[in-house]
């Protein structure tokens, strides 16, 4: 994602007033040959900051179109999660 989106802005200790919260996950590993689920890190920013993430023109009020045409635009089907 960091190869698609803008980052380096965003809260790395998430703020609880923040609109936003972003969560990334990982996949460990245990004993008993499963695996469990569990949080690799995590971000907060506003609207303002998702403006930036996804390179819009920085404006009072982002459209949720913008928002979804900018996302859509840079999702592939690698990027995609399919199930086992």
């Amino acid at each position: 994602m960091r190869r698609k989106f803008k980052f380096d802005h965003l809260r790395t200790s998430p703020s609880v007033g923040d609109s936003v919260h972003l969560h990334a996950y990982k996949m460990e590993p245990q004993p008993d040959q499963s695996y469990r689920l569990a949080m690799q890190s995590r971000w907060s920013t506003d609207a303002d900051g998702i403006a930036l993430c996804l390179g819009l023109q920085a404006e009072a009020r982002v459209e949720l179109d913008q928002i979804i045409s900018a996302l859509e635009a840079k999702i592939s089907t690698s990027t995609l999660f399919v199930p086992v």
